[in-house]
């Protein structure tokens, strides 16, 4: 099921149909909302999330494969703040065994480990965002109208309605495509622009709500397939699921 769900990714047939919604319960006790506080003072993107501002951010570690009901194999802990200019994130990764190997932008980099962030700003429309970033900081990103907008190709096809201005840094804890040894994880920082998300309406206000899913693909020595885990409850295999996204509120400042 997982692999029909990596093929579906590529050819964008993951877009499920209207009426396909699933009547699945939760399985694991998760958080379904978060905050995403303020950023205050500067914040370099350097993969180290070292600075004051990250020390207010929520950590979201329930990174789970609900639909099996069963937790990750390897531990994620994820931060999001925001300002008057840009959506910050940050991620932290065990990894035994570190892969990537596609370098170009909007490349299938899901078949590396990676880290995927979507986004639907708005339960009234169907169109959400898609980004992702691997070990070796080549980056996707994908605005989707609908899910029955089109194919993977379609999103991925250049012009000004495509541009966006994603800026990331990662930090390697261990020796990318080397089964042979024992890594211990990796780590990516990242900003999006508002203006990444104008074909919505851009930045949010405090108090609005965002539907989200945080997810990962975990590839391994260790594992039989990739470890997919999100921190959405989503009750089928796919991170496309925005039915079961999580709630992400735009807040103030943390105090």
């Amino acid at each position: 099921m997982i692999f029909k769900m990596m093929a579906a990714q590529m050819a964008a047939a993951l877009l499920l149909a209207a009426g396909g919604v699933s009547n699945a319960a939760e399985r694991l006790d998760i958080p379904t909302e978060f905050e995403c506080p303020r950023a205050v003072g500067r914040v370099t993107i350097d993969g180290k999330a070292d600075e004051a501002a990250w020390e207010k951010a929520a950590v979201i570690e329930s990174f789970v494969a609900n639909w099996a009901n069963r937790p990750g194999r390897t531990k994620t802990k994820a931060r999001l703040m925001w300002d008057d200019e840009f959506l910050y994130f940050h991620a932290e990764m065990e990894d035994a065994d570190l892969y990537a190997d596609i370098h170009q932008t909007n490349g299938n980099i899901w078949e590396n480990d990676v880290f995927e962030l979507f986004f639907r700003p708005s339960d009234a429309s169907l169109a959400y965002y898609e980004f992702q970033v691997n070990p070796l900081n080549a980056r996707l990103h994908l605005f989707f109208p609908s899910r029955g907008a089109g194919s993977l190709r379609r999103a991925r096809s250049s012009g000004d309605d495509r541009a966006f201005h994603l800026t990331t840094a990662v930090v390697l804890r261990g020796t990318l495509n080397n089964w042979r040894d024992t890594d211990t994880g990796w780590s990516v920082e990242g900003r999006i622009p508002w203006k990444d998300f104008g074909r919505t309406g851009g930045a949010p206000k405090a108090g609005d709500t965002w539907r989200f899913a945080l997810c990962r693909y975990d590839y391994s020595k260790q594992f039989e397939s990739p470890d997919l885990t999100s921190c959405a409850p989503l009750t089928i295999v796919s991170f496309h699921r925005y039915e079961d996204y999580a709630r992400l509120k735009f807040v103030g400042a943390a105090q």
